[in-house]
């Protein structure tokens, strides 16, 4: 086979209909129908690939889907690497208008293997890292989409030095995912070492969202005057022909905090271009931006009958967008009812590499991306059921003095054995996860504090019973755990799992300052408005 021969004459049949859609289609069909006949692979997934192209230039979600399977399952045993890595991120941009981000992330990391492992460099590169830094990015892994973008950044200033419009794009998103992990700091100075010259980008809409990013980074820092400045800058120069979502997000955004401050000048400008958009754009999504905005601008100042009507749309949106993803998975199914054996055999690798991706690697317990998933679904769920959220949080005492003596052959054995302790005690309302290192991590919703203290009394039990030997650990020379326990409602302080975890990581380190292999329930006392009354009451659990 002919790998570049077969590239031509796809490339060829598309470069000479693609002003003519239905023709286009036609013609590809008939390049699948070859390929097959001939068993030229190639051939038929390139002919898939620009499919799923055509179906996604015509919002066809579930056509890019049902294509982009296709080609990379003809693909994936070709020498045609580009496409194939173009078919993984077709699929995985489907799987993300989904909301599907495990199955985004999972398609998207098989694009970045096919470049890892045959040393793509290039367009194909970056396109990969950007995308794949995204879907970090969706799922909450800050650090790790910083780590992607710096890299896609250098590959982008290294090998397209001129390309601006590139360079900013992921050298804003850059910044972004710094402010989002915590660090403004490094968000401004990204920011601010792109202003020599961000006027050589050609793409207007970015360079007004480059003005935005610089003012949410400069409110964060509690600069109104330089923000506003920026807002000023970016609202002179938006457009009125084109409509980018990320934009108007941004915008959308900006105008939150500009209601907060009460600057009903400047939010009523962005209101403004929130009703153009509204107008001109028909997109589910992009109407819930444009009329959650201008609900919020009208409540806040006073403009309760058009606040209301806001919000009434709002609630048609959301039923809309229910309704939208409900006929996309029934079409998705319709169309793959017939696929052949090759196809439904890839959908069954999907599923089990969504699975795969949920899970860290050595102890098979979620990843902590997956670990945030589930933490939001419990949470969710405690609020509708008024129940309790409780976290588990393991730390191996002496460790590290572990790993030193005897080696990291057995420290891994040990990490395995906790996890299987942990795995042991998972139901439909307790998950754990791999923390990191030694630590561990579980999340449980509806239960009672006697039964959170059960849970951990038993897995503290059985590996201190293995008696498996740690000289340096003072506990009697064998490896023991350190546990923190909270067990609360939900309130203003306990809805994130960030903010419970919190908590229970001040109960490890007290059992660790009290002397390890003990665990600690900690609780607070809080007044009906969230106060906080007093300090927090250790009690120490025997096992």
């Amino acid at each position: 086979m002919d790998t570049g021969k077969s590239l031509s004459i796809v490339r060829e049949v598309y470069e000479k209909y693609k002003d003519d859609g239905q023709r286009l289609v036609r013609e590809l069909k008939k390049l699948i129908k070859e390929g097959h006949n001939s068993g030229d692979m190639v051939i038929a997934g390139a002919s898939y690939g620009f499919l799923a192209d055509v179906c996604r230039d015509n919002g066809d979600t579930s056509g890019v889907l049902a294509n982009s399977i296709k080609a990379a399952e003809l693909l994936k045993n070709t020498t045609a690497y580009g496409l194939l890595i173009r078919a993984y991120l077709s699929l995985s941009y489907a799987y993300g208008t989904q909301d599907n981000n495990q199955m985004a992330l999972a398609a998207c990391d098989r694009a970045y293997r096919v470049v890892k492992t045959h040393r793509i460099k290039g367009r194909y590169r970056i396109a990969v890292l950007n995308n794949l830094a995204n879907c970090y990015h969706i799922l909450g892994e800050f650090r790790t989409s910083v780590g992607l973008l710096t890299e896609c950044v250098k590959h982008t200033r290294e090998e397209f030095p001129d390309d601006y419009d590139a360079l900013a794009m992921r050298s804003i998103n850059l910044a972004n995912n710094y402010k989002y992990d915590g660090d403004v700091q490094k968000a401004r100075e990204i920011l601010d070492g792109m202003e020599p010259w961000i006027n050589r980008v050609s793409y207007v809409p970015m360079v007004c969202d480059y003005y935005l990013r610089r003012a949410i980074v400069f409110y964060a820092l509690d600069d109104n005057e330089t923000a506003n400045a920026n807002v000023d800058k970016s609202l002179a120069c938006v457009p009125s022909d084109t409509f980018p979502q990320p934009l108007y997000a941004d915008l959308m955004g900006i105008a939150g905090t500009l209601i907060q401050l009460k600057d009903k000048e400047r939010a009523k400008r962005i209101a403004d271009l929130m009703t153009v958009y509204a107008e001109k754009c028909k997109g589910t999504a992009e109407q819930v931006y444009a009329y959650r905005t201008l609900a919020g601008y009208y409540h806040a100042f006073g403009e309760s009958e058009k606040a209301l009507s806001c919000y009434k749309h709002l609630n048609e949106l959301y039923d809309k967008r229910m309704e939208e993803l409900t006929g996309v998975q029934a079409r998705i199914y319709k169309g793959m009812k017939h696929a052949d054996l090759e196809i439904t055999k890839l959908r069954k690798d999907m599923r089990k590499t969504e699975e795969l991706y949920s899970q860290e690697p050595m102890t098979k317990l979620l990843n902590r991306a997956a670990l945030l998933k589930i933490s939001s679904e419990f949470i969710e769920t405690a609020k509708k059921k008024r129940q309790k959220i409780g976290v588990i949080f393991i730390d191996i005492d002496c460790f590290k003095e572990c790993n030193d003596t005897y080696g990291h052959a057995k420290g891994d054995e040990i990490i395995k054995l906790v996890a299987g302790a942990c795995k042991d005690e998972e139901s439909s309302n307790i998950r754990f996860a791999r923390y990191g290192g030694d630590e561990f991590f579980g999340i449980t919703h509806g239960l009672t504090d006697d039964e959170i203290t059960e849970i951990a009394r038993r897995i503290c039990r059985r590996i201190r019973e293995e008696n498996i030997p740690n000289e340096k650990n003072p506990n009697g020379g064998i490896i023991t755990l350190s546990v923190g326990l909270v067990n609360v409602g939900i309130t203003a302080n306990t809805d994130t799992i960030i903010g419970i975890a919190n908590y229970a990581d001040k109960a490890v380190y007290h059992a660790k300052d009290a002397g390890r292999n003990t665990i600690f329930f900690i609780r607070y006392d809080f007044d009906e408005k969230d106060n906080l009354h007093g300090s927090a009451e250790y009690t120490k659990i025997d096992f």
